[in-house]
């Protein structure tokens, strides 16, 4: 029996094991924020050891720990590295939920539970690659290293920045493979950037009966959220990367299908949510403060300082306005290679089970693929479908998780075996 049928045996014959592990990895919460992993670190570790596979932890952040696992083939050749995280999105307002959100529960050919789409089916499929390709090893070329991180949700600076910035010679490798969710008809190699800012809006507040004593910070607010729109509107700094990368009629139509109606224009353009918004104490007092936080998103092609210089002279016309960046030093908007031979392994395995092949596009979320990006390292997503991400009832189809995983598997088995 070759090596691959060996794996296509084993994607088929321990399909219920890859789903019990899920279940029970969806039972643990590792809602970010707070952000502690530990317990479901503890768990794959256990699987890790169960499979005979060393493993290191990092964890510049106690609660918060990140598994590196690697291991070398029978003889030289690529080091390919798979990339998935541990933390989710809070789970919000419980009462809402049909039922336990971290239940695992499975209802019509679906797991149930916060963080079963993003992207704890996606990490579970990158371990059990892990492990068949171990399994393999001494057929095998090149390395493989599975990181396992925590804090995506949140930045990643405790997670994946960390590991590629202290454990570059583990962890960098010569291409990423990432399960995060992007639907099945595409295949991601870029991203926009997330630019996160928080603005604080300061006056002397007082009574309601008597407006002419202050302005009201929440007033302030509400024009400042409509001249902060005006930034959709900015054009690209570079117009050739962003034909070189966004305007094939495939893409475009991809990105609809995948993700809706309009996702291609909205790849192209700066997004603008105002996610928090904190102001007032009662309803008779003028507002003394205001705090915004807001994301963008500056697709390929607009830069952070473009975007942030902009916000500097919208706040410039409000004296009472200041703003920070939360995130700094995050990367700008990022893509690699959408011909490298590891897009043509992932769209031809997937392919052989859709009947069709996932055209590549630049992510309207972000992933941790972009720290290696940053670093010089292709990096390529392929996972389910994004659907339900974050929201009430999140829930993930087997067939995908399936799917995605065989999808990775066998891609990641090609690239190695292609550069023996």
């Amino acid at each position: 029996m070759s090596a691959r049928e060996k794996l296509l045996g084993w994607l088929d014959t321990e399909r219920d094991r890859q789903v019990e592990f899920l279940r029970a990895f969806t039972r643990i919460d590792t809602c970010n924020p707070p952000g502690d992993t530990t317990e479901a670190a503890d768990f794959f570790r256990r699987f890790l050891d169960g499979e005979g596979l060393r493993h290191r932890t990092e964890a510049p952040q106690a609660s918060m720990p990140n598994l590196i696992s690697r291991f070398t083939g029978a003889k030289p050749g690529r080091h390919l590295v798979l990339n998935g995280h541990l933390d989710v999105f809070p789970i919000g307002d419980r009462t809402v939920w049909k039922g336990d959100p971290l239940s695992g529960e499975i209802v019509d050919g679906r797991v149930y539970g916060r963080g079963t789409v993003d992207m704890k089916c996606g990490t579970t499929a990158l371990l059990f690659v892990h492990a068949y390709l171990h399994r393999l090893k001494d057929e095998l070329p090149g390395k493989v290293t599975l990181t396992v991180v925590s804090d995506e949700e949140t930045g990643g600076k405790w997670g994946a920045d960390w590991l590629v910035n202290n454990c570059a010679d583990e962890v960098l490798g010569d291409c990423v493979l990432n399960t995060e969710p992007s639907g099945l008809q595409t295949v991601r190699f870029g991203e926009k950037s997330m630019l996160w800012v928080r603005f604080r809006i300061n006056v002397p507040g007082g009574h309601s009966a008597y407006p002419h004593t202050s302005p009201s910070a929440n007033k302030i607010a509400a024009s400042l959220i409509k001249e902060l729109e005006a930034i959709e509107k900015i054009e690209p700094d570079d117009p050739e990367v962003v034909r070189r990368t966004l305007t094939r009629a495939d893409v475009r139509t991809a990105a609809d299908k995948s993700l809706g109606a309009g996702a291609a224009d909205v790849v192209r353009r700066v997004s603008v949510n105002i996610g928090v918004m904190q102001g007032g104490v009662k309803v008779n007092m003028l507002p003394a403060e205001c705090v915004l936080d807001v994301d963008f998103r500056l697709p390929v092609g607009i830069t952070r300082k473009t975007v942030l210089d902009a916000i500097a002279a919208i706040v410039a016309r409000y004296p009472a306005i200041s703003f920070e960046e939360l995130l700094k030093g995050n990367p700008e908007a990022n893509w690699c290679d959408p011909t490298h031979e590891m897009v043509g392994h992932l769209t031809r395995n997937a392919a052989s089970a859709l009947g069709y092949e996932p055209k590549p596009i630049v992510s309207l979320g972000g992933t941790d693929t972009r720290f290696w990006r940053m670093k010089g390292v292709p990096a390529y997503v392929y996972g389910c479908s994004p659907a339900g991400m974050g929201g009430i009832d999140e829930a993930v189809s087997i067939d995908e998780f399936h799917h995605v995983l065989r999808t990775h598997a066998l891609a990641a088995f090609d690239y190695l075996m292609a550069g023996a």
